[in-house]
């Protein structure tokens, strides 16, 4: 199993509490994912992984987002392939749009990105890594000053234009 080292965890937990903090300003619902091992039936342990936000839309549904501490590289995000096929199966099981809110890129925006687009990348080969990148330029920014129904809304009507 693969271990995240501690300044990347830290990293991580940092990406998490800043868009809980920005979810908490645009006071919609939702909910953190508890990411202990006991929370994954065992037929499917190591096949799923859980988002960490579940995000409720009132008279819709429900909107899944794993939130990532990312860094650009040559205008590239980089994905684990490992990572996403889990997050897939969880979006496919519980029948959920879900995105990776890529977290720490600009100060005052995040990026996200549509599972099902990041899917639709060709796989790449980094070292003995299996990966998906994603043009960085390509994901929908989500400015900070726009609360979360705001930044949706405006995200559903660019997609709707091309």
């Amino acid at each position: 199993m693969f271990k995240l080292s501690t300044r990347h965890r830290v990293k991580g937990q940092k990406a998490e509490t800043a868009f809980r903090a920005w979810l908490n300003w645009s006071a919609v619902a939702y909910m953190y994912v508890e990411q202990s091992p006991f929370t994954v039936p065992a037929a499917l342990k190591g096949r799923i992984k859980r988002p960490d936000y579940l995000v409720g839309l009132p008279h819709v549904g429900l909107l899944a987002f794993d939130v990532k501490a990312k860094s650009v590289y040559d205008g590239m995000l980089i994905f684990e392939r490992d990572e996403v096929e889990k997050l897939a199966l969880f979006a496919r099981m519980f029948h959920v749009t879900l995105y990776f809110v890529c977290v720490g890129i600009e100060d005052t925006a995040h990026i996200w990105i549509a599972l099902a687009d990041l899917q639709a990348r060709p796989l790449e080969r980094r070292g003995r890594r299996q990966v998906l990148t994603f043009p960085v330029e390509a994901g929908f920014q989500v400015q900070l000053e726009q609360p979360f129904l705001d930044a949706l809304f405006t995200m559903a009507a660019a997609a709707s234009q091309g």
